[in-house]
């Protein structure tokens, strides 16, 4: 009778345990891609999964890496040794628990090329503990790279202008980058570069074998000479730095002005006396002025002559003095004329305004005084001979 009594104890306390025994259930941890191909120096990322068929706390572990590898095991922010799996709302229909993390494996530079392995051990409190091997291949050192390309890599404009060049980035390593750009100008220059499609983007995240877009703006000083400057864009973030070279040829900016010596635009002359002013001619732009032409509009009958009617060449924030002389006509009437004088070169031009004084002339006066004596001796003579009758 004792020992009926004891087997049907023991059989309705297996039957009260039964229901916790089966509620452990079975446990899976999976990835969806249990082998990748990475390079030297690349963190290789896999998503994992736990499932079971009922709640409870899983217990994580890595149990096997190679030698001076690095495995993380990540959730929220977080670095983790543990998960809980609970049911997917999206999956109503799903008896199944899960619980989703991340595998970061970091992979030192001089990783050799070839198979390796990283171990996961996954395990509930009653159950048999489960394994996920993760197969890392390591490709050739030269197989990973960033490729940055430019259909354009070369223009030309004034330094008053802003250039953007547009860049192809190909992600050709074997695995995802995070990438950043920078962009090295000359002193006095700004350059910025950026991911393409977006202004207010820093960084660019590429899948292995993808493609994106980068942009680069360039703006010089606007006093940069004409010449041509290089400009180096790099993308930071990838198994190496890659750099692109882009050109900007300054074709320089055009600007002149035109004054006297002293800087005065006045003139004072006599009728039919030269006078000389020396012109100097100014190139205010960054490109060099050549050939440039001077001509003048004076009153009719003026004569205005430059030493030289052409300057072959001014250089950039540099002048040339030309001396002119004006020479008014001989019969000018006293008063204030106006000569034009004016500079031209293919590109640019300029021009003054001489206001010219002309006074009468000294000898006229002396030829007018002796004039009035003549008459003045002449009457006199008359007077004695005549007036005494």
């Amino acid at each position: 009778m004792r020992v009926v009594r004891a087997s049907l104890a023991a059989i309705l306390v297996g039957l009260a345990l039964a229901p916790a025994v089966l509620a452990q259930g079975p446990l899976e941890i999976t990835t969806p891609f249990p082998s990748v191909v990475a390079d030297p120096g690349s963190t290789a990322r896999f998503t994992v999964t736990v499932t079971t068929d009922a709640p409870q706390r899983v217990d994580l572990a890595v149990v096997e890496q190679p030698e001076g590898w690095t495995t993380s095991l990540r959730g929220g922010g977080s670095t983790i040794a543990a998960v809980y799996t609970t049911t997917n709302p999206e999956l109503s229909e799903s008896t199944d628990f899960t619980a989703e993390f991340s595998a970061e494996v970091v992979i030192p530079d001089d990783a050799a090329a070839g198979a390796n392995q990283v171990a996961i051990e996954a395990s509930s409190a009653t159950g048999v503990p489960v394994r996920l091997d993760l197969d890392i291949s390591i490709a050739q050192v030269e197989g990973g790279f960033i490729v940055l390309e430019s259909d354009f890599p070369s223009q030309s404009g004034a330094a008053d202008g802003t250039f953007t060049f547009d860049l192809e980035v190909r992600n050709q390593s074997n695995q995802q980058v995070t990438l950043s750009y920078e962009a090295e100008a000359p002193a006095g220059w700004r350059a910025t570069a950026r991911p393409g499609g977006d202004t207010q983007a820093t960084t660019a995240v590429i899948d292995a074998g993808g493609l994106s877009s980068a942009s680069v703006t360039v703006t010089p000083p606007d006093d940069a000479p004409a010449s041509t400057y290089p400009i180096i864009v790099r993308a930071l973030g990838g198994p190496a730095v890659a750099e692109q070279q882009l050109t900007v040829e300054i074709t320089g900016s055009f600007a002149m002005s035109m004054t006297t010596s002293d800087n005065r635009l006045s003139a004072t002359v006599t009728a039919g006396s030269p006078v000389t002013l020396d012109v100097v001619v100014f190139n205010e732009g960054s490109a060099p002025l050549e050939n440039v032409a001077l001509s003048a509009t004076p009153p009719r009958s003026w004569d205005v002559t430059f030493q030289s009617e052409t300057i072959p060449l001014v250089e950039p924030q540099g002048s040339v003095t030309v001396p002119v002389t004006i020479n008014a006509a001989a019969n000018a009437i006293a008063g204030d004329y106006v000569v034009t004088l004016r500079s031209r070169s293919d590109e640019v031009n300029d021009s003054i305004e001489i206001r010219t004084t002309v006074e009468t002339s000294p000898i006229g006066g002396l030829i007018g005084l002796a004039v009035l004596g003549v008459v003045a001796v002449g009457l006199f003579l008359v007077f004695q001979r005549y007036g005494r009758r």
